[in-house]
């Protein structure tokens, strides 16, 4: 995930630059938005590049430098996602595509690529952007491109709970005498105060991690190897452990797709960066196309190792959740799978959720100044440095959810399918933004080129999140189209009733 979020306490924006965009994610994609424009970016030549906001922008003028190459954003893009984060949803991945994580893991990119063709597309239009908020705002009118916002709304504040849950089932896997809830509560109360306190140093930090969680995984890997290479009598290196015919079911596996997509709503973070990139026509597309590229061989290399070593899934029957620690028990022994829970649980549970906690915090600032939100949360601490209003209501709001997702039931995969509803339903508007703006109003249809980007990519973009969308179950579809209603509720009374003016950016 993103660094931890800082702006100028004494420029706040004056309007919603950007509400949400394609997002963390996983649990990634809390970071696509351009509020996080405050976040720290990589070291560049030597020097720390903070992101202005847009007024800061406005009034720097030729002072402004843009200096970030291709290599800078795909290395900050990769800090604003989780490499490992497949592992924390691998049983669930497994079970659902009928022994075919890979497979699922596949097709989630192909709905990603897709969606960075159309941002690529989008940013060159609206290059001080880099929100699917405003592309839809401008293509469709206010209260879509709120809806927009809304529905990444929806990603964020399911977010933070759905990663301390998945930090408690980790470290829940060797200590299986301490509650889930204990668990989630201690990585709650971590966070909150990191984010309370402020973090100077969480570019630093989400270096490091990103670090360890390469280490991590190529350790996997080689053991992985090493054991399928030593035990050919049960593991393998069949190719049914990618594709098998016999397995194969659409719906189940386009359900593991809506799980398996979790690792990847994130890369549109990079479209922030547009303003800072040295390329801002093409650097960020390229940018977050190679970005995209290597999360797919990350992603589908840990999932098929883990699959050639159990093909069958034995390790882990009845117990889904630990499925890919139990995994890496079976190839190296119990110090592997403590390594990767231990991982997946700082990734997840500390440094993802410290970065969400206050990227969220920022759109909702955001959004408050924009007229969107109650105006208490548009308050910035001088001392922190960051919204402690929004900070505060965020954590209240997790400590809630976490209470109602342990005792109503509802299981962690459910969970990340509620959160991946907000960013799939933004990738179809993207897409469909795309269509509409390039070959409908601007008429950008001659040649081959302009069928594919503007007609052709667009439509099956927005056609294959569409059936992932549709595949997420019945609790996440219920619990989205309820929040919908309840965002068009909302803005008609802002709007109608107590008439306040929206600033869509």
């Amino acid at each position: 995930m993103s660094a931890n979020g800082k702006t100028n306490a004494g420029a706040p924006p004056k309007a919603p630059v950007a509400v949400a965009t394609a997002a963390s994610g996983a649990a990634k994609g809390v970071s696509d938005d351009a509020t996080t424009a405050r976040l720290s970016m990589p070291e560049n030549n030597g020097k720390k590049v903070t992101k202005p906001t847009v007024a800061t922008q406005q009034n720097a003028g030729d002072d402004f430098k843009a200096t970030l190459t291709v290599k800078d954003m795909v290395v900050w893009g990769l800090i604003t996602m989780v490499p490992i984060s497949p592992m924390a949803v691998y049983g669930g991945v497994f079970a659902d595509s009928g022994g075919m994580p890979t497979l699922a893991f596949l097709i989630g990119f192909v709905a990603v690529l897709f969606s960075v063709f159309s941002f690529g597309i989008m940013i060159q239009h609206f290059p001080s952007s880099g929100s699917i908020f405003t592309y839809v705002s401008h293509v469709f009118g206010k209260l879509p491109g709120f809806i927009a916002g809304w529905l990444m709304l929806l990603q964020y504040l399911v977010s933070p709970a759905m990663v301390y849950l998945i930090a408690a089932i980790a470290i829940h896997s060797m200590l299986p005498d301490v509650p889930i809830l204990a668990l989630c509560f201690g990585f709650l109360i971590i966070v909150a105060i990191v984010s309370l306190i402020g973090m100077k140093t969480a570019m630093v930090v989400n270096k490091v991690a990103l670090v360890a969680q390469l280490a991590i995984l190529a350790l996997f890997v080689v053991c992985g190897v090493m054991f399928v290479v030593q035990h050919p009598e049960s593991a393998n290196f069949s190719p049914t452990n990618l594709f098998n015919p016999a397995k194969f079911e659409f719906g189940g596996t386009m359900s593991a797709v809506s799980l398996a997509v979790m690792s990847y709503v994130g890369f549109g973070a990079i479209a922030t960066l547009t303003q800072e990139a040295k390329d801002p026509k093409h650097g960020p597309s390229r940018a977050m196309m190679v970005m995209a590229i290597v999360l797919c061989v990350l992603y589908a290399l840990q999932c098929f190792i883990a699959t050639c070593i159990d093909p069958s899934g034995a390790a882990f029957a009845g117990n889904t959740d630990n499925a890919f620690y139990a995994v890496a028990k079976m190839a190296a022994g119990p110090w592997l799978m403590i390594v990767c829970a231990v991982g997946v649980a700082l990734a997840q549970g500390v440094f993802t959720a410290i970065a969400q906690q206050n990227s969220i915090a920022f759109v909702m600032f955001t959004m408050a100044n924009g007229g969107c939100l109650p105006k208490f949360m548009a308050k910035m601490n001088k001392r922190t440095n960051s919204p402690l209003n929004a900070v505060i209501f965020i954590i209240a709001l997790s400590v809630v959810l976490t209470l109602l997702f342990h005792f109503s039931g509802i299981d962690m995969n459910t969970v990340v399918k509620i959160s991946n509803f907000g960013a799939l339903s933004t990738y179809v508007m993207l897409n469909v933004s795309v269509i509409v703006f390039c070959w409908f109003q601007l008429k950008q249809r001659s040649g081959a080129k302009a069928v594919f980007m503007h007609l052709v990519f667009p439509a099956l973009g927005a056609l294959v999140c569409f059936a992932i969308l549709m595949s997420v179950g019945t609790v996440a579809l219920v619990t989205g189209v309820v929040f919908i209603l309840i965002g068009i509720a909302y803005y008609l009374v802002l709007t109608h009733v107590l008439h306040r003016q929206i600033n869509l950016g």
